[in-house]
C-alpha cells in the first residue's frame, strides 16, 4: 500500500485487511487503551470491522483520514488519524495511538506532526486534540507535534471529564 504521505522514518498510509492482525495486538493491550474510553480489542473480528469503519474516515473530506503508520525497517508500529468533529463545524480531530513496543521512539510525535502538517496543507484550518490530562506522553507529543495548549474543556466529549485541548489553526492569508 503506498504512503499518503511520509516522513523521515515513518510511511503513513491506508489500512488494510492484511494490518488486522498488528492492529489486533496493538488494540488489544489495556496499556495502549488506558487513556482511550475504549475497551481493548476482544477478538480480531472487532478489529477487521474497525478497519472497514477507519477507511471510511478517509472519504469524509480533504486531508481526513485513518492511517497505519509503519516504521522503516519495522513494520507496523500504530496509526494517526485526523476526522471532522460531528456537531462543530470548521473543527477536526487528530489522534495518535502506538503499539507499547514502541513507545518512546519519537514515531508518535513524528506521525502527528506530519498528519498536521497533511491536514493544514489539505485544507483543514483547525485541528483539535482532545487528550485525558492524565496522558502525560500524549501531553508531551501534542506539546512536540506543535498543537497549542488551549486548556480544560468539556466541548469534545459533553458528559465526560473535561480533556486538555491542543490545537493548531491556520488562518487564510490574504491575496497578494
Amino acid at each position: 500500500m503506498p504512503a499518503v504521505f511520509r516522513t523521515r522514518r515513518l510511511a503513513i498510509r491506508a489500512f488494510t485487511a492484511a494490518d488486522a492482525p498488528a492492529a489486533f495486538a496493538m488494540w488489544s493491550d489495556p496499556e495502549v487503551c488506558r487513556y482511550t474510553g475504549d475497551e481493548p480489542a476482544a477478538d480480531l473480528s472487532v478489529i477487521v470491522a474497525d478497519i472497514a469503519r477507519w477507511r471510511k474516515v478517509a472519504a469524509r473530506g480533504p486531508g481526513c483520514g485513518f492511517w497505519a503508520v509503519d516504521a522503516d525497517g519495522v513494520g507496523f508500529v500504530g496509526d494517526v488519524y485526523v476526522r471532522p468533529f460531528d456537531g462543530i463545524p470548521g473543527e477536526h480531530e487528530i489522534g495518535w495511538h502506538f503499539a507499547r513496543p514502541h513507545w518512546g521512539r519519537g514515531y508518535a510525535t513524528e506521525a502527528a506532526a506530519a498528519a498536521v502538517g497533511h491536514a493544514h496543507a489539505a485544507g483543514v484550518s483547525r485541528l483539535v486534540a482532545p487528550i485525558d490530562p492524565g496522558h502525560r506522553a500524549s501531553l508531551r507529543v501534542a506539546k512536540k507535534a506543535g498543537l497549542l495548549p488551549e486548556g480544560l474543556s468539556g466541548r469534545y466529549a459533553p458528559g465526560e471529564p473535561p480533556s486538555a485541548v491542543f490545537a493548531s489553526t491556520v488562518t487564510a492569508r490574504p491575496a497578494l
